[in-house]
């Protein structure tokens, strides 16, 4: 049953979610962590995010809703805001910033009524999608960042951190019976 506390508690979480989500999206404006890859880059600017909320919360408790809004009740509010942002996150921005489905679909769009053969969408993939738009250099990029790829004068090798990813990522197949054609090419 609904209390008229519970509908404030609620209300006050959805304001807090809402100005979380719209702050989220905001700082992508911000010059903050732009040498970062895109997605080690959200996921800072979620965690700022966060800390920006949290304080706005403890902020609106010693204001005098101090009896509204637990401890308890801050916690739920920036879980519910890092773990929803993540997924959208995770699920919309960065599948459009490496997606090659999200880049073929792109392509066809720009080019509407057109037929392509097979080939044909492989060749605009490679000259465009690896070479031209610079996705493979990106993804090197982002593994010596993410620790499991060296650069090693003119080339790259895997480091142990990397190897542990891919172990991991087996693991994860298994259980999820998902074909390793990616992970054990």
């Amino acid at each position: 049953m609904w209390t008229k506390t519970n509908l404030w508690e609620a209300l006050w979480h959805l304001e807090f979610f809402v100005l979380g989500t719209l702050l989220f999206i905001l700082l992508f404006r911000a010059p903050l962590f732009q040498q970062t890859p895109f997605f080690y880059r959200g996921i800072l600017l979620l965690l700022v995010d966060c800390l920006l909320i949290f304080s706005l919360i403890i902020l609106v408790r010693l204001l005098g809703f101090k009896k509204l809004f637990s401890v308890r009740d801050i916690i739920t509010s920036i879980v519910l805001i890092f773990s929803v942002n993540l997924v959208f996150f995770t699920h919309l921005p960065v599948t459009a910033d490496r997606s090659i489905s999200v880049f073929l679909l792109g392509y066809f769009n720009n080019h509407p009524g057109k037929l392509f053969t097979a080939e044909e969408i492989t060749q605009v993939f490679i000259n465009k999608y690896l070479y031209e738009n610079g996705n493979i250099q990106k993804r090197f990029d982002e593994q010596i960042v993410s620790g499991n790829l060296l650069e090693e004068g003119k080339g790259y090798k895997i480091t142990k951190r990397g190897k542990f990813v891919m172990q991991l990522y087996n693991f994860v197949a298994d259980i999820f019976m998902i074909d390793k054609k990616n992970i054990s090419p």
